[in-house]
């Protein structure tokens, strides 16, 4: 049976090297592409990148990039907010998207936020779900390694700084546990969207026969609030509410 398992692992590691060589070779291909403005190109070895389950900053950036050299603001955007949704703060990404924005023919204002709710969306968005539990994993260690200086503390000085700290630490832990469950729960609540289509009339009723309730364009990004066959009403950030097919749309 040894061999046995050890031919497995062989086996194992011999796709995984042959589909991090794909991938390598697949983002060096779009990489040069891109240099040399043929963007059609780089998006088709991007895309082979996220077939291959291969999901990173640099891919989504770059596929945004691509597409808005080619005047696809739709794509541009839809890739530019995948990028966020790894690494929220990126500050690249960031402005890029707001580039990509500018394309818009849609210009939705948003509704006043409550103050409280807005800062803690802008608290929880600004680190991924994974990095708020690796934090308080972080404080959590930190906490019992305190606890364990107070413990064997000698003086009383020291005992009462160790605990002040650990109380700190632990306040800590209990606060980003809080902030994790908090982003988990809007991502489990919230699922949004870009619109693909070029220009589509969204409708009362989820079909076409139904009243118009307004026209939206590529690029606009929309929360889906519940599907019908194959339809999906949609809100705006204007509070607006309407239904749209899901071919005009692609969630993010």
């Amino acid at each position: 049976m040894k061999w046995m398992t050890s031919f497995l692992i062989l086996l194992m590691t011999l796709i995984v090297s042959g589909q991090g060589s794909e991938v390598d070779d697949h983002f060096a291909k779009a990489n040069q592409a891109y240099t040399a403005e043929n963007y059609q190109m780089a998006i088709s070895n991007y895309e082979e990148i996220l077939k291959t389950d291969v999901h990173s900053v640099d891919v989504y950036y770059n596929l945004g990039n691509s597409y808005y050299k080619l005047n696809q603001v739709g794509p541009a955007i839809y890739n530019y907010e995948k990028a966020l949704m790894l690494d929220p703060s990126n500050e690249d990404v960031l402005n890029n998207l707001q580039f990509a924005k500018q394309m818009r023919i849609d210009a939705v204002e948003s509704l006043p936020e409550n103050e409280f709710e807005s800062k803690a969306s802008s608290v929880a968005s600004s680190l991924t779900i994974d990095e708020w539990a690796y934090l308080s994993i972080i404080l959590l260690i930190i906490s019992i390694l305190l606890f364990v200086l107070y413990h064997y503390s000698q003086t009383a000085g020291k005992k009462r700084l160790f605990f002040l700290l650990m109380l700190l630490f632990a306040i800590g832990v209990i606060t980003t546990i809080i902030i994790g469950f908090y982003a988990q729960n809007n991502l489990d609540n919230q699922q949004y969207a870009i619109v693909y289509a070029v220009e589509f009339t969204a409708r009362e009723e989820p079909k076409q026969s139904s009243s118009a309730s307004f026209v939206i364009h590529e690029g606009t990004k929309v929360e889906v609030l519940e599907e019908f066959n194959d339809w999906a009403r949609i809100s705006l950030e204007n509070g607006s509410k309407a239904w749209v097919t899901l071919e005009t749309i692609k969630k993010l």
